[in-house]
């Protein structure tokens, strides 16, 4: 019997990219895994006993909860990896965030999401430069100790390896293990009428972070609107937590935009299901899951040209300058306007995300496991 140790300390009890890797990644993988392998998957006791998660693995007779009061990141993390050690024997040890552990000895492999920190420090405020070289060398040293390194998507894949060019063999050790939607399709009546959702709108979902690019999607609403004609009822709805240092334009304060604040996950599909498009002209992603959400739910997406969000909508959705307002302001004027076009990019939208499957991120997986235990 083969054990492996899943690193899921990166999992909180709100939603989180990684959490949502993680809870879809498990529940396919666990599903699948052959009968020789047997998982630990290390969860924070601060997380709920009704998380999904935990109530999934809790039911799997081939995996068992690892309690571990430990953060996901920080010096912390890394002093209590090292005194805990002799705990964690394994034939394999799989880190499924990019914080990779520093003291653990033993075959290991980690999964990539992105390097927007290492690449962007300015997007971590004050402090930013500092925590992008410790990010860096936790990187580093995961790139030189690991067996495999997976990376969510070709882009993130190609920056790791720009990143750190002269460690050996690293291309050959690193694989494209791509992400995939999950979306409740379920229509919530009482969204539906509390934001008017029967109005024509424009939608940016998701947290306001400085890469996602809030302001510029707000920049181009309000250039649209000006050129559009006298008395349109058309809106933004900017849905998704604020984070600390996400600042509101002050001329964002108007009736056309609204600020919907955190939005539940099933009530994702109402919001994407009805607008007119969804606007993601993210400065970087790693992945950028919510474009095949959108997909998912028939809304057309307006997305970047760059990192890897071109990668994931490919020619199912309008691909832009994230820099240059007027190049979104004159995709949502096409959108609007051009009525089939909006309806060829739904089309185009639901075969791109048929694409993208859980149970192939799983079975790929279990490839490398396989690989790395033979």
């Amino acid at each position: 019997m083969k054990h492996i140790i899943l690193d899921a300390l990166a999992v909180e009890n709100s939603k989180t990219g990684v959490g949502q890797y993680v809870q879809e990644l498990l529940e396919e993988l666990l599903e699948r895994a052959p009968k020789d392998m047997f998982f630990s998957v290390m969860m924070n006791p601060s997380l709920d006993m009704k998380h999904p998660l935990v109530k999934f693995v809790s039911r799997k007779k081939n995996a068992e909860i690892m309690w571990f009061d430990i953060p996901a990141i920080g010096l912390n993390r890394d002093i209590k990896f090292f005194l805990e050690r002799s705990k964690l024997k394994c034939d394999l040890f799989h880190c499924l965030y990019s914080n990779h552990p520093l003291f653990f000895k033993g075959a290991q492999m980690v999964t990539i999401h992105d390097l927007k920190y290492v690449l962007h420090p300015e997007f971590m405020g004050s402090r930013g430069k500092l925590k992008s070289i410790y990010l860096k060398n936790l990187m580093r040293h995961a790139a030189k100790h690991c067996e495999k390194l997976i990376t969510v998507s070709e882009s993130t894949r190609n920056d790791l390896l720009k990143v750190f060019p002269h460690i050996s063999k690293l291309a050959e050790r690193t694989e494209v293990v791509y992400e995939a939607a999950t979306v409740s399709m379920k229509e919530n009546p009482d969204i539906f009428k509390k934001f008017k959702l029967d109005k024509p709108y424009f939608l940016y979902l998701g947290e306001l972070r400085p890469h996602k690019n809030v302001e510029r999607v707000i920049q181009a609403f309000m250039r649209f609107k000006a050129q559009a004609a006298p008395g349109s009822d058309i809106r933004l709805i900017v849905a998704g937590k604020p984070h600390k240092s996400f600042v509101m334009p002050a001329d964002a304060r108007r009736d056309d935009i609204i600020f919907a604040g955190y939005v539940k996950d099933d009530d994702a599909y109402t919001l994407y299901s009805n607008a007119l498009a969804f606007c993601l002209p993210s400065l970087y992603e790693g992945f950028g899951l919510p474009i095949l959400e959108a997909m998912k739910c028939g809304c057309p997406v307006i997305t970047s040209d760059c990192s890897s969000t071109a990668e994931v909508a490919g020619s199912a959705g309008v691909l832009v300058d994230p820099l240059n307002v007027t190049q979104i302001a004159d995709a949502m004027k096409r959108i609007y306007s051009d009525e089939s076009f909006r309806k060829e990019l739904v089309e185009k939208g639901y075969a791109r995300e048929k694409e993208f499957s859980w149970g192939t991120a799983a079975e790929k997986t279990l490839e490398i496991y396989r690989e790395i235990l033979a």
